[in-house]
């Protein structure tokens, strides 16, 4: 095997290893984002009860919209 062939066959490996991981790592993140089948209608609940406004600075930004109508 001469010089080109040893490259072009190591070039050729890597590439087949590199596409075998990148297809690897691809499906375990899709198993992973998977949600579990869990009833949490039957086993949580949540009541929101307060009501609070912070402003956190003083900058308040008004916006006048026209209407569409020429009548004030």
């Amino acid at each position: 095997m001469d010089g080109f062939g040893l490259i072009f066959f190591a070039l050729a490996v890597g590439l087949v290893c590199a596409i075998i991981f990148a297809v690897y790592i691809c499906s375990s993140y899709k198993k992973k984002l998977k949600a579990p089948i869990y009833p949490l209608e039957h086993y949580a609940t949540l009541h929101l009860t307060g009501r609070e406004d912070r402003f956190l600075h003083r900058h308040v930004s008004r916006v006048r919209v026209s209407s569409s109508n020429n009548k004030r």
